[in-house]
This record gives C-alpha cells, structure tokens and sequence, in this order.
C-alpha cells in the first residue's frame, strides 16, 4: 500500500468576527488564525499542481478547543503516512516561512531536499512565542513524519488581535505544498525510513 502525504490545516477560529485588509505592500492585516492557512492550502490546490493520489487535504476544525478533528483524521493515517500542518506561526524569522516541529530524520531530509531554494527555517522544536500547541502534537501521537509549515503572523498575539502576514509568504507556502506533493509522489513517499 502507498503511503500518504496529508496537509491539514484547521479552518476554526478563536474570534467572533473577522477583519481582513490588505496593505499598499500587498501584505494582509486582520484575524488571520487560521484563515490564512487555509487560504495558503487553496492557493496551492487551485494551482491545479497538486493532482496526485497520494495527497490529502484535511480542512479540520476544532483546533481552538480540542483538536477533535485532527483526532478524527489520526484515525484513518498509517503510521507511516506523512503530515505537513499549516498553521499561523509568530516565531521571528528572516525566511519567509518556518518548518517546525521537524525532528525526524528522514523528515528533515524530505523537507529540506523539497525545499531547497525556498526561503525557509527548519526547527525541531518550536520557536513560537505565542503558542506551542497545535495539530502537529495530535498527529505526533501514532506518527513519526510530521513537521509544522508555519506562516509568519507578525504584529501581536495572533489569537487575540489582528496580525500581518507578509504576501510574500503566503506565496512562499503555497509553493512549499506544491514542491512537497510532488516530491512525495514522485518516490520520496516514506518507504525506506
């Protein structure tokens, strides 16, 4: 059986309303957890590059509260599957988006070989100042292969007030998710550890 490359990102949110302005940068300002996440995840699907079998998209919800639907989706993975989480990040960095969470061997080495040339950092851990929890640490319970693919909201506490996530970075995602399903389609699925 062929492994599976799942992005997930959580579509909920912790506000009661949502403002959204783009800036004379092209950069958007607003209530960003995680809409820009998913917006990236669309970016990416729209772009018509991510038509392989072996690549899923899971728009979750209950990230704010419980993780419910990351726990849903655990249950259907293989323990060999593979999972990139999209999520806001305010971790301070000069690349344009930040890998997180991504201490697996072969995971640095997947994600670092795909990538290469895009402006990323890779962490282990997780340098974010304002929250350590999110759907990576779910699927990390039964998983090996799961890192974090973070979009820089800068400004604020994302989950409290409006925050800036550069245009550029948006795109930046996007690609990585492109690279990344091609990448696993293409051979670099998991098999061999």
């Amino acid at each position: 059986m062929r492994n599976t490359l799942v992005i997930s990102c959580h579509s909920d949110t912790g506000f009661r309303s949502h403002r959204l302005r783009i800036d004379q940068n092209g950069d958007y300002f607003g209530h960003l957890d995680n809409f820009v996440g998913v917006y990236t995840v669309m970016k990416a699907y729209f772009s018509g590059e991510l038509d392989y079998p072996n690549v899923r998209i899971e728009l979750t919800y209950g990230e704010e509260t419980d993780m419910e639907g990351a726990y849903q989706v655990l249950e259907t993975l293989d323990e060999d599957d593979v999972v990139i989480v999209v999520d806001v990040t305010g971790a301070l960095s000069p690349a344009d988006i930040t890998i997180e969470k991504c201490s697996d061997p072969w995971m640095k080495k997947f994600v670092t070989g795909a990538l290469e040339g895009l402006a990323f950092e890779l962490y282990e851990d997780c340098p974010d100042p304002v929250a350590s929890e999110d759907e990576s640490d779910v699927y990390r319970q039964r998983l090996r292969k799961v890192c974090f693919l973070g979009i820089p909201s800068l400004g604020g506490d994302y989950n409290r007030e409006m925050v800036t996530a550069p245009r550029k970075s948006v795109e930046t995602a996007a690609r990585a998710l492109i690279r990344l399903a091609k990448a696993f389609s293409e051979g670099a699925s998991g098999e061999g550890n």
